[in-house]
């Protein structure tokens, strides 16, 4: 494990979460973020990474875990702005430095062509680490679902509070393989010293649609559940600042993705959603939801 670790978006689900997990080792963690609070490191940065603290925090790092970005954009903030914008500080901080590893969490489908703004950007990050030379790990992960006490932003939105119905983006029917944030902290932490950089996908060893994710987080398989077609949800997101077009479109459709190649070159176990959130419910969708009896025949497991 490296000495000095940075980790930029560090007030965020999994940087926290990495942070936490750091702990367990001798090393000195360097929390960058915009916005104060009180974070499990070393030592705590409240900057832009265009700053001059922040640019000699990642050079004088032994390993920066890149964490920065943003689906949904907040105030000012714009897409090239969190996922670009960041990326470049940290690329021009990596240059001549004692930088050895670079993590940087993508999503998957990011795509410099793509006419989504998220994903076209997600890809432009990854474009600008490779080109600064230093061995880097791009994990394309699909949505992050952390325990039932901290659920982290997507899973808070499938659940239903009160009893309130939930609104779904889409017609229910998207598949998604959600990955479990603690595996997402040990294909980091695995990956900032071993492993070859490269492109690899972060993907949960169960595929199930989006209606059947919400009855697992609410372990209800009665939940109230609304739907917004694709293209009210558009129409929505002109309307509504807080829902942006980008992010209906990423969760209008399938988040999947093949994490054997992580896997194996990281030696990765992957966690079972049905086993973290302890639910009872039994998928009608055709077999997608593994059953638990083959859960632990799944070669991802």
């Amino acid at each position: 494990m490296p000495t000095r670790i940075a980790v930029t978006g560090a007030n965020g689900q999994v940087g926290r979460a990495v942070l936490e997990r750091l702990q367990d080792f001798s090393v000195e963690t360097i929390a960058l973020t915009r916005e104060p609070g009180n974070l499990p490191a070393r030592r705590t940065l409240v900057c832009g990474l265009d700053s001059d603290r922040a640019f000699k925090a990642m050079h004088e790092a032994d390993a920066v875990i890149h964490l920065a970005g943003t689906l949904n954009p907040r105030s000012s903030n714009t897409y090239y702005a969190a996922n670009v914008a960041t990326t470049v500080a940290l690329a021009d901080a990596a240059r001549d430095s004692n930088i050895k590893r670079v993590v940087f969490l993508s999503y998957v489908g990011a795509d410099e062509c793509s006419s989504n703004e998220y994903l076209r950007t997600k890809a432009q990050a990854e474009q600008l680490l490779w080109s600064t030379g230093i061995s880097t790990v791009v994990f394309r992960c699909t949505h992050i679902v952390g325990p039932p006490d901290t659920p982290g932003p997507t899973a808070h939105a499938l659940l239903s509070h009160d009893g309130e119905t939930i609104s779904i983006l889409g017609s229910g029917r998207q598949m998604v393989a959600p990955i479990f944030l603690g595996d997402v902290v040990s294909a980091i932490l695995m990956a900032v010293d071993k492993g070859r950089g490269g492109l690899y996908e972060l993907a949960g060893p169960e595929r199930m649609n989006t209606d059947d994710l919400v009855r697992l987080l609410n372990r209800n398989e009665r939940v109230a559940v609304r739907h917004l077609p694709e293209r009210l949800a558009r129409f929505l997101s002109i309307m509504h600042p807080g829902l942006p077009s980008p992010l209906v479109e990423v969760m209008v459709k399938p988040s999947v993705g093949d994490p054997s190649a992580a896997v194996k070159e990281f030696g990765i176990k992957l966690t079972s959603l049905r086993s973290v959130w302890k639910s009872d419910f039994k998928s009608d969708s055709r077999g997608e939801f593994t059953s638990a009896g083959r859960e632990q025949q799944s070669s991802f497991v």
